[in-house]
């Protein structure tokens, strides 16, 4: 399971569907000193070309670290036209899994057994994604947090079919282009990080429909509150340090009991139109005095800050 190095050490990497995330992963390559090839035959070349340079041209002038020289994008019209080499193809095709599936069919045939293909799937499992390939001991979920060019977790999850060594080297290569990979032990729906945020989702849908609060409100109390920790500490360490020091047995002791009341009040809401239109409606009124590409550059440059000050932190810890 290893990429093929080309003349300066570093072997191409495929991009396979173009949209944002793919864009993302894309520039994040190339900003690390990686050949990257693009393909997706529903976008035209130019486009997929413009949306990978606005994102290594932030990259670029950002103090987010990559290599000397970026590397060489390109576009190759076919799965049948790839360039030579191709060590690693990070796909990232429509939340289709007969989609993903007759795309993997397709490209095997012009890929040698040990390049590892990873998904970028939001909520497909690696078991499903790799039934009908030839080589499905090579293909894995390797999923991305949005935007994929800014941040660094990375979730990989091994089908029933995929060999322990095409995870580990994922896993490596992850690391060596700058991404935090976590080993998820076990293929669930949505793997860890999206079913956390979903739960949140559920609970904000709920409390919105019931009133509690408006859509704005919600998001205040949480960029302004628990947001602000959750980008230096999970729930664990979050509950440990809130137990004193005594720890998580102290906070268990003391709170815990507490916990049980507010699972039990939970709200389990139905996603249907007229909830759908509430929550439009509520977003909108919210945020919709700015175009979503403006709160995005917002999001991202304030990204940049935030992950500036936790490379700090980290260096002076």
């Amino acid at each position: 399971m290893t990429g093929r190095p080309g003349p300066d050490g570093a072997f191409p990497v495929l991009v396979l569907g173009v949209g944002t995330i793919g864009s993302g992963w894309g520039a994040w390559f190339s900003h690390r000193g990686l050949p990257v090839c693009l393909v997706d035959p529903g976008r035209e070349p130019a486009a997929m070309q413009d949306a990978v340079a606005a994102k290594l041209g932030q990259l670029r002038q950002s103090d987010i670290p990559g290599a000397e020289a970026a590397g060489d994008v390109t576009v190759a019209k076919s799965l049948r036209a790839l360039p030579e080499g191709v060590g690693f193809v990070q796909e990232n095709a429509t939340e289709s899994l007969d989609a993903k599936q007759a795309l993997l069919r397709e490209l095997e045939a012009s890929l040698p057994p040990g390049t590892v293909i990873a998904s970028s799937t939001t909520s497909l499992k690696a078991t499903d994604i790799q039934a009908g390939c030839r080589h499905p001991e090579r293909v894995l979920v390797g999923h991305p947090f949005n935007p994929p060019h800014l941040l660094p977790l990375v979730e990989v999850v091994a089908g029933h079919q995929t060999d322990d060594a095409a995870v580990d080297w994922a896993m490596d290569f992850y690391r060596a282009v700058g991404k935090f990979p976590v080993r998820v032990r076990k293929e669930v729906t949505g793997h860890v990080a999206n079913r956390l945020t979903s739960a949140l989702f559920r609970e904000a849908v709920h409390l919105l429909t019931e009133g509690v609060a408006t859509a704005a409100e919600l998001d205040d109390v949480l960029t302004h509150g628990p947001g602000l920790r959750w980008a230096l500490q999970g729930p664990w360490l979050t509950y440990h340090l809130g137990g004193g020091s005594g720890g998580i047995a102290a906070y268990l002791e003391h709170l815990g009991d507490t916990h049980p009341a507010r699972w039990a009040d939970l709200g389990e809401p139905e996603l249907n139109d007229n909830v759908r239109r509430m929550i439009v409606d509520q977003v909108l009124a919210a945020y919709g005095d700015r175009p979503v590409q403006v709160w995005a550059g917002e999001r991202d440059r304030q990204l940049e800050v935030l992950l500036t000050l936790m490379r700090h932190g980290e260096g002076d810890a």
